[in-house]
């Protein structure tokens, strides 16, 4: 009966350890997690209130470089070496 404890302790130990590192990431995971939505729940109630008055309209511009320039469009080859 020694002879299987003494086997057994390493992973026994082992288990043990892995269950508390995982325990600890977890916890501290969901406390960050919840920390990070009372922020943004604070602060999206202030900027609301701080913003009422601004009626932003977000738009597309149609003058962008993008389509003018070469890069990405994969025409050409390039040379090697």
């Amino acid at each position: 009966m020694m002879d299987l404890i003494k086997a057994l302790l390493p992973s026994i130990c082992v288990a043990l350890l892995f269950w508390y590192v995982m325990r600890n990431i977890l916890r501290a995971d969901r406390s960050e997690r919840e920390q990070i939505e009372k922020f943004y729940s604070e602060h999206e109630v202030s900027e609301l209130t701080e913003n009422a008055e601004s009626d932003v309209k977000l738009t597309a511009s149609s003058n962008s470089d993008y389509g003018k320039s070469d890069h990405g469009k994969g025409d050409e080859t390039r040379p090697h070496g």
